[in-house]
């Protein structure tokens, strides 16, 4: 009996890591970067939080919470096109959630957002790409 429960418990891990490799998108499903000329503190935004960041395949994939559930919402990724001068370079970013939904149930969402714009700074040395507004951040290099 303990034999089957251990047999099933191996075969069950390996299904799960071979989901949640097979999940994650090349980069031409990520969607591109929105620019802006405003402040960060001149756009609005819903209330989220980050659990995840890290880089796959040139894609910056972002794990966030958020109360919702029962409407439509939309996250944007903004730069503002401003490098903060330092080895390695640092970028602020801004993720967007316009939800208009008045449900409470916690959604988590998997995000995955086009690096391409930063492949220069990525193959001299890297950049830090940072989320405006929290703590996360993760750095960009070959």
């Amino acid at each position: 009996m303990l034999f089957i429960a251990f047999m099933i418990l191996i075969v069950s891990c390996g299904v799960s890591n071979k989901s949640a490799n097979k999940n994650i998108p090349a980069k031409e499903y990520c969607e591109f970067l929105n620019f802006t000329n405003a402040q960060y503190s001149d756009l609005e935004s819903d209330y989220y939080t980050i659990d995840s960041l890290f880089i796959d395949n040139d894609c910056l994939n972002v794990w966030v919470s958020y109360s919702g559930g029962c409407g439509n919402s939309e996250f944007k990724l903004f730069y503002n096109d401003l490098l903060m001068n330092s080895m390695p370079p640092k970028v602020n970013l801004l993720l967007q959630l316009d939800d208009d939904d008045n449900c409470r149930a916690i959604v988590q969402q998997k995000l995955y957002f086009n690096l391409s714009f930063f492949t220069e700074y990525a193959n001299n040395g890297g950049i830090v790409l940072r989320m405006a507004g929290t703590d996360a951040s993760v750095t960009y290099s070959y």
